[in-house]
């Protein structure tokens, strides 16, 4: 399957098709038209999009770029966790991946990866910074902002998105929403 892979997850915008693949600056605003010229005259059989954790207007811009296309293509996005391509960058069998979720906060999340497979072992959590402890094996994408825990860093490899969204299977999303860690600022509760 000629799958379109795109996350914006992280400091960079990555992006697979057919074996190849393409790494931009995450701030750079004409990623659209990029991808677009990396496509070419090629259509993807399906589309992929990573949800997060991470740059939150980075995630939803790609979910709605996807979903644009999938309305011209006639193809539903599927979703996958961001960090289910920082677990598998990890070349660790079972992995604890950390990130920083702001407002003294850390989320994490576990995952035991093989070959045929990358399954998430429980859901995302948010734990105080204060009283997380990490484990021996725990990786973060934010590794230089979180140095007091002296967590191993680790980034998404473009490279490596195709072979997680293959090893993700049938737990990919249909319905592809960003991980949404903190409740929206200055909402008020439901009375």
């Amino acid at each position: 399957m000629r799958t379109l892979i795109l996350d914006r997850s992280s400091a960079f915008t990555h992006i697979a098709f057919m074996g190849r693949t393409l790494s931009l600056d995450g701030r750079d605003d004409s990623w659209v038209a990029k991808m677009r010229d990396f496509l070419g005259e090629e259509k993807p059989d399906a589309l992929a999009v990573g949800l997060g954790p991470g740059s939150f207007a980075g995630i939803r811009a790609a979910i709605a770029t996807l979903q644009g296309m999938g309305i011209a293509w006639n193809l539903q996005p599927l979703g996958f966790p961001s960090a289910a391509v920082l677990a598998a960058a990890s070349g660790l069998p079972e992995v604890t991946v950390v990130g920083d979720a702001r407002r003294n906060t850390l989320w994490t999340v576990r995952y035991r990866v093989t070959e045929e497979k990358i399954e998430q072992l429980g859901g995302f959590e948010l734990r105080k910074r204060e009283t997380y402890t990490p484990d021996a094996t725990a990786v973060s994408p934010d590794a230089h902002r979180l140095s007091t825990f002296n967590l191993r860093a680790v980034e998404i490899a473009p490279s490596l998105l195709a072979s997680v969204v293959k090893r993700l299977g049938e737990t990919l999303t249909t319905d592809p929403k960003p991980y949404y860690l903190h409740p929206a600022v200055g909402v008020a509760d439901a009375k």
